[in-house]
């Protein structure tokens, strides 16, 4: 994590990240690692989860065909939240930069459907831009004006499915 972010209350979704200082457009502002997990085993983790009476969060992006990878739990990278035009992007399978600059105070957000490829996957949204879809979807790389918005700023199991598809 970059350090000049923080983990704040969020008005979008219980806690967020924050810049504490100015970040330039372009900077890397997070790095994820965790487990990699085929598909069938992680719907084995999401079913557990569920079976769960405290539901623990799973956090996961698609890296690439039937692999994902699981973010550990509640480490700092884990509290960005979504917005439908946010100001961080992936820049690799596993690492995200500015996308603009980004003030002091501010909240950093990506759009979660650059890095989920789960066709089950949605969530409501009521991130407040203008550009609010109101529904993120695990489908949403299928859409014409988020692979404009975002060019090659997907992860790339995404990219690949992007490229397949043309």
């Amino acid at each position: 994590m970059h350090p000049h972010i923080e983990v704040r209350t969020s008005p979008i979704q219980g806690r967020g990240l924050f810049a504490v200082a100015p970040i330039a457009a372009g900077t890397v502002v997070s790095r994820v690692g965790g487990r990699l997990v085929s598909g069938a085993e992680l719907a084995a983790v999401f079913a557990a989860a569920a079976g769960d009476p405290d539901h623990p969060y799973i956090d996961t992006i698609t890296v690439a065909d039937d692999v994902h990878l699981i973010l550990p739990p509640r480490r700092p990278n884990g509290y960005g939240n979504h917005s439908c035009d946010p100001n961080v992007w992936w820049i690799d399978a596993y690492t995200q930069a500015a996308r603009r600059a980004i003030a002091v105070g501010e909240e950093l957000t990506n759009d979660y459907a650059t890095s989920t490829g789960i066709a089950d996957f949605r969530m409501d949204c009521a991130c407040g831009s203008e550009l609010c879809r109101g529904e993120v979807t695990g489908l949403d790389w299928r859409r014409a004006e988020l692979r404009e918005r975002y060019g090659d700023h997907w992860t790339p199991g995404l990219l690949d499915l992007i490229r397949r598809r043309r």
